[in-house]
């Protein structure tokens, strides 16, 4: 069929009074070829939540709340639209389904659909949905944003060149030109040079067009804007119904009347029902034929979300007048008279290969990256405070490493220092960092943009320079005012073993996080966990003495590998020992006394540092399927 001579319902928002012509026909925008102009309609909609309750000593059970009740509705192609109703009306719902971003928990019946296919054929790339709240990578400019998006948007097929171009474009459309190079910021930054709130709504615009999508959802795009900045958002998805020839679904929260009227059609929705749908302009006029006038001088969308909010009699009795309305049967008449085409041979529907795995890890690396470089604060505050204790330790410890007896004692002790130091910090650090990291992460999941895998690999990558640096700044302070060993290999050995013992407690810490899933409930169980593996750690408790059933502890305890490995580096060539003058006090004669004192074995050296090398392994892989696992459950918090 040629698409040039088909015809698609528009609403008519200057159209007289006359209900029956508020819908007229008319071709494609002088008949151009425009493949974007397709309807979006919806029969018989309902939708469910399944919500799960535990009760005590039983099973849960399955209960199901109604969101959405048998609705129905038509959009026109290529129309801007405007969804409204009060909180827990069913708007997001509405809104979800139609893009096809319903979570798995939840139920949908009936039919949406997109020309003469269900949403459910459309894959994320056709749309663009934008979220209420603006979530970016906030050390990232507005080009440099863009252009890491269009890595992992656009097909994998685009050349280097046709990227930079889409991108170019993209900001020269939406008038970005001037804050390009401008970081967007986190909205809350004092004294720097960041977006303004208008700006980082037009930049989620800008994301959500990189794939050229026809339908673009927008979840409250105003909400928070001042009236200049809100007319700003407005005014550009005018130009992109307009110019682009997209359609445009919008979420608003009490806009002025002003502001309403620039929609091409209102769809109300209240109860899980649809209460109006049709031009804005006329939908006072269809309160007041139900018996709610708008008094003079009154904010419309005030007025109407004062009646849907006010009873569920006022609500019902809208509803039901609309239903048995022209307006209603405009709607059904729409969706009855559909032009059917043949869409699958449409651009919306073209085969769109998205980058390979290691491309989107290699991009979502960088960014990590780059993202700890233009935001040092927290890592150069912690590597301050490593520098600050490293220097107290080294006084504390300063010409107190001898071989003698007394020197046992202070070369027990630095070892420990630098066990510590590298065991409880990072663990702490990694388990309040990684919440910090999950609503970016959702967001651009739930988008399709990578998978769980790519960013827990990506965050991992990028903090191994952390890994390396932090324990071996503070083991060489710590090591050179000590007055250890000079021999480079104990020195790099022992940088190592400090290495590894950070690496583990990490990657613990990972684990906690992401078994439990909640920080505070991952902090309940993991600090009396921390204390029985400093406790086994051969320090405290002589390794002999240790019960039997917790042997296995001993083995996992990377407190006690490492403690031990540093003991058998340092005292396994040491052939004598100064005794003390008085008699009395017990003397170990070489280093091989000093390691049987703690039932250390020199042999066991390289094999606790391979075991730490396992237990990051190992750990990290248990987060990694406990991590991957909620994401695909939609449970991660």
């Amino acid at each position: 069929m040629n698409l040039a001579s088909t015809y698609s319902v528009f609403f008519n928002t200057d159209a007289p009074d006359d209900h029956n012509s508020s819908l007229h026909l008319c071709t494609n925008n002088g008949g151009e070829n425009n493949e974007n102009c397709l309807p979006i309609y919806w029969e018989n909609l309902s939708v469910h939540a399944m919500i799960k309750k535990d009760r005590w000593l039983r099973s849960s059970i399955t209960t199901r709340k109604l969101l959405l009740n048998k609705v129905e509705g038509y959009i026109p192609p290529c129309s801007l639209v405007a969804i409204m109703g009060p909180s827990g009306a069913g708007k997001s719902t509405l809104m979800a389904a139609l893009a096809n971003k319903l979570p798995a928990q939840i139920e949908l019946e009936g039919r949406a659909k997109i020309g003469s296919l269900s949403v459910r054929n459309f894959e994320s790339h056709n749309f663009g949905y934008m979220y209420q709240h603006d979530l970016f990578c906030g050390s990232l400019t507005v080009k440099e944003h863009l252009h890491f998006m269009a890595k992992l948007k656009l097909d994998r097929r685009t050349t280097d060149k046709n990227l930079k171009a889409r991108v170019s474009a993209v900001i020269e459309e939406l008038g970005l030109g001037q804050c390009a190079n401008t970081r967007i910021g986190t909205g809350g930054e004092n004294g720097k040079t960041t977006l303004s709130g208008g700006e980082r709504k037009i930049v989620s615009f800008a994301t959500e067009l990189l794939t050229d999508p026809s339908f673009l959802f927008c979840d409250e795009p105003t909400t928070g804007l001042d009236s200049y900045s809100a007319q700003k958002v407005i005014k550009v998805m005018q130009r992109l119904v307009s110019d682009e020839r997209k359609t445009v679904i919008c979420i608003i929260h009490q806009p002025s009347t002003e502001l309403l009227n620039a929609f091409n059609q209102l769809i109300l929705v209240a109860d899980g029902r649809i209460a109006y749908s049709g031009p804005p302009n006329k939908a006072i006029s269809f309160f007041e034929s139900v018996g709610y006038r708008c008094p003079d001088n009154y904010n419309s969308a005030d007025f109407i979300m004062k009646i849907l909010s006010d009873s569920n009699e006022s609500v019902n009795i809208v509803c039901d007048e609309f239903a048995a309305s022209k307006h209603a049967e405009i709607v059904k008449n729409a969706i009855t008279n559909e032009i059917y085409f043949d869409t699958s041979s449409l651009s919306v529907l073209r085969n769109h290969l998205s980058p390979f795995w290691p491309v989107k890890l290699y991009h979502l690396t960088g960014r990590y990256f780059l993202e700890k470089v233009r935001n040092p604060t927290i890592d150069i505050h912690r590597f301050l405070q490593k520098v600050g204790i490293a220097i107290m330790v080294g006084l504390c410890y300063l010409g107190t490493v001898q071989q003698t007896q007394v020197g046992i004692q202070s070369v027990q002790g630095v070892f420990f220092m630098l066990i510590t130091e590298n065991f409880f910090t990072p663990m702490y650090s990694v388990m309040n960092q990684l919440p910090t990291q999950l609503p970016l992460f959702r967001r651009e999941y739930t988008s399709s943009l990578y998978d769980a895998p790519a960013f827990y690999i990506a965050n991992i990558l990028s903090f191994i320079p952390t890994l390396i640096i932090e324990p071996t700044v503070y083991t060489t302070i710590v090591y050179c005012m000590a007055g250890m060993q000079t021999d480079l290999y104990g020195y790099f050995l022992t940088v190592i073993i400090t290495i590894l013992v950070m690496a583990v407690s990490t990657s613990c810490g990972y684990m906690f996080n992401n078994i439990f899933g909640s920080l505070s409930l991952a902090l309940t169980f993991v600090q009396p966990f921390d204390n029985v593996i400093m406790i086994l750690s051969g320090i405290f408790v002589n390794l002999r003495s240790v019960p039997w059933f917790l042997h296995w502890i001993v083995k996992i305890s990377w407190f006690e590998l490492g403690f031990e490995a540093l003991t058998i580096l340092h005292w396994q060539n040491v052939t004598y020992i100064a005794c003390s003058e008085d008699p009395d006090v017990p003397c170990l004669m070489d280093g091989s006394e000093v390691l049987d004192k703690y039932e250390f074995k020199v042999a066991n050296l390289m094999p606790h540092i391979y075991t730490m090398i396992w237990l990051y392994v190992g750990f990290h892989a248990v987060s990694f399927v406990c991590f991957v696992t909620r994401a695909r459950l939609n449970k991660l918090s």
